[in-house]
C-alpha cells in the first residue's frame, strides 16, 4: 500500500474496486466485506488523490456469494478427492461478471530500486469465468483441478503473490497457454 500511497496522488485518476456509491459520497453497507476491503477504504479516505470506483455495493455482494459457493466446491473437491463436474458447470453458468480489464500488476523485487509493471497470465478462476462453457468436459475437469490447487495455494501462502508464483511453478503457464490456443475468447 505504501507504493499506492506515493503514486496515486501523482496520477490523473486511480481506479479502485470499491462501490461507485462510495465515490459519490453516499453511505454504503458493506457488511462482512468491510474487513476485507479495509486497506482500500483506508487508502480512499486517507490519501488525497483522484479516486474512481468501478463496482457497486450490489455487485460486491454478488461476488461475495459467488466466492462462498466456489469455496464450497473447492472444499468438497479437497475432502472427497474428486470434482463433481455437474456442480462446477452449474456454478460457472451463473457467475458474476469478471472484473474490468486489462489488469495491471505492480511489483518491486526485494533489494532493488525498481518497480515492475505489466499484465500477467490470468489465474485459473479468471480463465474459468471467461471460457468455461466453451471447454470440453475433460478440459473443464482439468481447469477445476487447477482452481482447487490455486485456492489451496492461497490458503497456504502469506499473500496472493506467493500463491500465484506457486501456481506458476506448478506449470500453470503451460496449461494456460494450452487453454488460450484452444479458445477463441482468450486469443488476443
Amino acid at each position: 500500500m505504501d507504493f499506492l500511497e506515493a503514486i496515486a496522488p501523482k496520477l490523473p485518476e486511480f481506479w479502485l474496486p470499491l462501490p461507485v456509491e462510495l465515490c459519490r459520497g453516499r453511505p454504503v453497507e458493506l457488511g462482512p466485506l468491510e474487513g476485507y476491503l479495509e486497506p482500500l477504504l483506508n487508502l480512499y479516505y486517507e490519501v488525497r488523490a483522484n479516486w474512481r470506483c468501478y463496482s457497486s455495493a450490489e455487485e460486491l455482494k454478488r461476488r461475495e456469494m459467488a466466492a462462498v459457493k466456489l469455496a464450497a466446491l473447492v472444499l468438497k473437491a479437497r475432502v472427497y478427492g474428486r470434482v463433481d463436474l455437474r456442480e462446477w458447470d452449474a456454478y460457472f453458468s451463473h457467475t458474476p461478471r469478471p472484473p474490468p480489464k486489462p489488469s495491471l500488476v505492480l511489483g518491486a523485487p526485494r533489494g532493488e530500486e525498481v518497480v515492475i509493471c505489466g499484465t500477467y497470465p490470468p489465474n485459473p478462476i479468471e480463465v474459468a469465468y471467461e471460457i468455461w462453457g466453451q471447454l470440453a468436459p475433460t478440459q473443464r475437469l482439468e481447469l477445476a483441478k487447477w482452481i482447487v490447487k490455486y485456492i489451496a495455494f492461497i490458503t497456504e501462502s502469506i499473500n496472493l503473490d506467493e500463491a500465484y508464483y506457486k501456481l506458476l511453478r506448478e506449470g500453470w503457464l503451460i496449461t494456460y497457454r494450452t487453454f488460450k490456443w484452444n479458445s477463441p475468447d482468450l486469443k488476443r
